[in-house]
């Protein structure tokens, strides 16, 4: 069974996806799954499998490359590709599923991986988030960086499976669908809050994330914060050994918003505290077309969402919400 954490957000353990098990043993985590993607769609798994001096390591990285100097982490500025740098407050929500646009930049700065596009693609540096990524001149970074991106993408394919079964399809359901993913990796910082911060300014502005799945590592200064169905804001403290899980809004449209695809922000509170934090943002294929299933409509047969090609749903939100990057 999954544990509730303080009544509101349940911790699942997921260690069955790492073993051998049985088709009941898998369901049931399933069922766990959708009870909280039909409730709060936020979540922590536990026994995920992936080591935790890797997990160290990529925060070790992330406060490296973030204590760089400016000139050297703008000499990767995030280009067109959505890869690379991206300065702090560089970012403003503009484009929301359910949000008006903010009135002030996100304070926080970020460095961005994506998938990795071979060279002899024809889509490579001709499609949107088909691009190359950028590095910086360190290769321990780029060693731990790549060995952290592919434990989170292991653990992507592995969640299809439950994640599948939670919509009620076939186990391979989704697994067709991530032929290969979409990925993104997101290391990122939040400076401590100013004195005289307004109300209205946040680390990152409420907002719903644009994908399928967020699988994100922590650290324990805090900030990030969940609106539950009834309105209220809620912190999502650090849970040590668990990862926290989120959906995004194309599972919401898969399931014709059965599935909640929930608000969350970040209000980094501490004066005088820097908060870390590595988001990996598991998506579907770009080809991939989304559209509610059936057994997700509406009692007439009705959609809330019109199809979609993945790849120009998600490009048209980085464009409109990431208007810094090189070459737009």
């Amino acid at each position: 069974m999954a544990r509730l954490l303080d009544g509101e957000l349940p911790v699942i353990d997921v260690g069955s996806l790492w073993r051998e098990a049985a088709d009941s043993e898998l369901s049931r985590v399933g069922e766990q799954l959708s009870s909280a993607c039909r409730s709060t769609g936020f979540f922590y798994i536990a026994n995920h499998g992936v080591p935790s001096d890797l997990i160290d390591a990529a925060f070790e990285a992330n406060r490296r490359f973030h204590a760089l100097p400016l000139v050297d982490k703008l000499g990767i500025k995030l280009n067109r590709w959505h890869r690379g740098y991206q300065a702090l407050a560089g970012s403003t929500l503009v484009s929301s599923a359910r949000f008006a646009p903010a009135r002030h930049p996100n304070q926080l700065e970020s460095f961005f991986l994506r998938h990795e596009v071979d060279p002899a693609d024809p889509s490579y540096r001709v499609q949107p988030l088909q691009g190359p990524n950028q590095w910086p001149e360190d290769a321990a970074f780029q060693e731990t960086v790549r060995r952290y991106d592919a434990a989170m993408r292991d653990t992507g394919m592995r969640l299809l499976k439950v994640f599948s079964m939670a919509i009620g399809e076939a186990p391979d359901f989704f697994a067709r669908r991530f032929s290969p993913p979409a990925t993104c990796l997101r290391l990122i910082h939040y400076p401590p809050a100013p004195a005289d911060r307004p109300d209205d300014l946040y680390g990152a502005h409420p907002h719903t994330d644009y994908g399928f799945l967020t699988i994100l590592a922590q650290d324990s200064v805090g900030g990030l914060e969940v609106r539950l169905p009834d309105g209220a804001w809620r912190p999502v403290p650090f849970v040590p050994d668990t990862f926290v899980v989120n959906i995004g809004d194309i599972l919401a449209r898969w399931t014709n918003d059965r599935f909640n695809s929930t608000p969350h922000r970040v209000i980094n509170a501490s004066p005088d505290r820097d908060r870390y934090s590595i988001g990996y943002f598991f998506d579907p294929n770009l080809d991939t077309e989304i559209s509610t299933l059936e057994h997700f409509r509406e009692a007439t047969g009705a959609s809330r969402y019109a199809a979609i090609r993945y790849g120009d749903y998600f490009n048209g939100r980085l464009d409109a919400n990431y208007t810094d990057r090189t070459g737009v």
